[in-house]
């Protein structure tokens, strides 16, 4: 995506201009089911692809992306293969083909949404010259990961800090982003970060009064 921006603002982009994140005349599949996935499948009919699927291991109910994006691009062209779950990336040089396997739907999980099962034996195999993964991620044990365990989590794993501050449960410890939003737009990490550098800012002249009185 964002080479593909740069290149749509007319700047020189190497690997776009080599092919390899160009989807010219390639059969792409994408992985995932959200409006990073959308962009991503549009993107590539408009890169003039040979072909596009989408990936998505639930069905069209419960896919979180928008249903708008998603009526957008199965018009312009994108095929959706859903109930399916990438099983393995298969090529000599460079990917070929994936492995998929086929999916059922279980009882609800703690999302809300129904558990996808992988049925046995299922696996099929889907052409592809072009794969890209839009999948979202859980975060770590930040905790442990930053080996200081008195930093408070919240159930999500995030990390829990005060929103018009920015700054955790550590005093003089902040933190902005999709580390305590979870996963959101670039535009919402932008301004934490600006508002923890102000907080940080306020904290350290507060510190250095205290410090001269």
């Amino acid at each position: 995506m964002t080479a593909s921006n740069k290149k749509g603002l007319g700047d020189k982009v190497e690997l776009f201009d080599d092919g390899t994140l160009n989807a010219k005349d390639k059969d792409v599949v994408v992985i995932g089911g959200g409006d990073t996935a959308m962009d991503c499948v549009r993107t590539s009919i408009r890169q003039d692809a040979k072909s596009v699927k989408c990936l998505y291991r639930r069905d069209k109910v419960n896919m979180p992306g928008s249903a708008r994006e998603v009526a957008n691009a199965e018009e312009e062209g994108v095929e959706f293969v859903w109930l399916s779950s990438p099983k393995k990336f298969k090529g000599t040089n460079k990917v070929e083909s994936l492995l998929v396997d086929k999916i059922e739907l279980g009882d609800p999980d703690e999302s809300g949404r129904r558990k996808p099962i992988i049925k046995e034996n299922s696996e099929f195999e889907i052409k592809a010259d072009l794969v890209i993964k839009a999948l979202g991620f859980d975060p770590e044990e930040l905790p442990k990961l930053f080996q200081e365990e008195r930093l408070q989590v919240t159930k999500w794993g995030t990390i829990k800090a005060d929103f018009d501050t920015m700054e955790t449960n550590i005093p003089g410890v902040f933190a902005a982003g999709d580390i305590v939003r979870g996963a959101s737009l670039v535009v919402w990490a932008i301004k934490d970060g600006r508002d923890a550098a102000l907080s940080i800012s306020n904290y350290l002249q507060l510190k250095q009064k205290q410090k001269v009185a």
